[in-house]
């Protein structure tokens, strides 16, 4: 229990997907040789100029404490890089996690065959079957199926596997005890009961933008299979493809129609050399003999009869637990600098509204302050429609970025964003 809290205060010192936590293991074996080097041992590991050398030499262990105090409380676990259940297939990636937080049964991964089933949030009937029968036929042959329990192609990915009677594994963006979308309370309850819902960032982490790309390398990393179906050019599921590629895994991809924005990510990445998946039995048939024991190609044989809309409508009211004391309703609160503090939330209808406020522009630069003019008051738009002849994609992005770190908008799922 000492040395956890070392680990929880290297995890909050490291910024998660960055090379300090890999800089550091080369020099240090354990996270309290870390807490007790001097100045000069840390900077001759990550130099004095990395944005995480302050922290790595600010010895409070406040912070690591109070998170440890909430898991122990709360019944979270705790999975260190030094624990030998944490899993091989994580630690040979370029930039592991510190550590995991999770909730649920913690699975034996020496022990399976796992598959990542990514995509877009905004999926099409096409999309959300393959989805769902792809991850229920990997599942019933013997896959544990990892992804993210985001809206869309996650969310029914997930549900595939549990239809199956299977376990599934979801790695979020945010705290361990903040469910986002808060719609997926239900199915992460439902996850928990024996799989796991796992997360590199301290209790009470917002699910920031950001967050969700950098998450994306844990979930091709714990996977020996990606498996991306629907998405668009300039979607996560690309980003959590070229992770898999990077770290050695094998890439698959659904095929799509020829000029619906939905098949962009899967035509090109077939382009590019990624396997055909047209349905589990692909990707069985090409592992079945190295993972012997793994996986059983003639559970694809046996066909049970599942109404798909049943599942995914049975899913969002199953094993609703009015108690349940970590998977709550995130609330809007102001970021803070330094990891956030976990703590009871509060229902938002319960929580009094600030008052009204001309938002603070001070500092921005002209094309931020067009991308938020553009933005309808009191509604929402496209990313894609901010974009025109004078200001492209990247500069949209980039001003999107800085309002929605000045807390001026919201970004929305389906590539939307919103004016506070």
């Amino acid at each position: 229990m000492e040395d956890l809290k070392y680990w929880i205060w290297l995890s909050l010192a490291c910024t998660p997907g960055s090379q300090t936590f890999a800089s550091l293991l080369g020099k240090f074996d354990t996270a309290r040789e870390v807490y007790e080097a001097e100045d000069h041992e840390i900077a001759s590991a990550v130099t004095s100029r990395s944005r995480d050398y302050e922290a790595l030499t600010d010895k409070s262990l406040d912070q690591a404490e109070t998170v440890l105090e909430f898991c122990t409380s709360k019944n979270v676990g705790i999975l260190t890089y030094a624990d030998e259940r944490y899993p091989d297939s994580l630690r040979d990636i370029p930039t592991p996690p510190v550590l995991l937080y999770y909730r649920g049964i913690l699975p034996d991964f020496s022990s399976l065959f796992t598959v990542a089933v990514v995509g877009t949030r905004r999926l099409t009937e096409y999309g959300k079957k393959n989805a769902f029968t792809i991850a229920y036929d990997l599942a019933r042959s013997g896959a544990t199926i990892v992804s993210g329990m985001a809206i869309g192609i996650d969310a029914v990915a997930h549900a595939g596997a549990l239809a199956a009677g299977k376990i599934t594994i979801a790695v979020i963006g945010s705290g361990i005890d903040v469910c986002y979308p808060k719609e997926h309370r239900p199915l992460a309850r439902e996850i928990v009961k024996a799989g796991c819902v796992f997360t590199e960032y301290p209790p009470g982490s917002r699910p920031d933008g950001r967050n969700f790309p950098v998450r994306n390398r844990i979930i091709s990393g714990l996977s020996k299979v990606t498996l991306v179906i629907e998405g668009k050019e300039r979607s996560g599921a690309l980003l959590t493809a070229r992770h898999a590629k990077e770290q050695g895994r094998t890439v698959y991809a659904v095929p799509g129609n020829v000029g619906n924005p939905n098949s962009e990510v899967c035509n090109l990445l077939l382009k590019n050399g990624a396997r055909v998946c047209t349905s589990a039995d692909d990707i069985v048939r090409d592992f079945e003999m190295s993972s012997l024991g793994k996986l059983n190609p003639f559970e694809l044989a046996k066909k049970a009869p599942v109404n798909m809309a049943e599942v995914l409508s049975m899913l969002k009211i199953a094993c609703v637990s009015q108690d349940d004391p970590v998977f709550k309703t995130p609330r809007t609160r102001t970021a803070a600098k330094q990891a956030p503090t976990p703590q009871e939330s509060v229902p938002v209808a319960e929580q009094s509204a600030p008052p009204a406020q001309a938002p603070d522009f001070s500092g921005f630069d002209a094309k931020a302050l067009k991308i938020y003019k553009k933005i309808p008051l009191g509604g929402e738009c496209t990313i894609e429609s901010l974009a025109d002849s004078e200001m492209n994609m990247r500069d949209v992005m980039k001003g999107l970025l800085k309002l929605e770190m000045g807390k001026f908008i919201t970004v929305l799922p389906g590539e939307k964003v919103r004016r506070n």
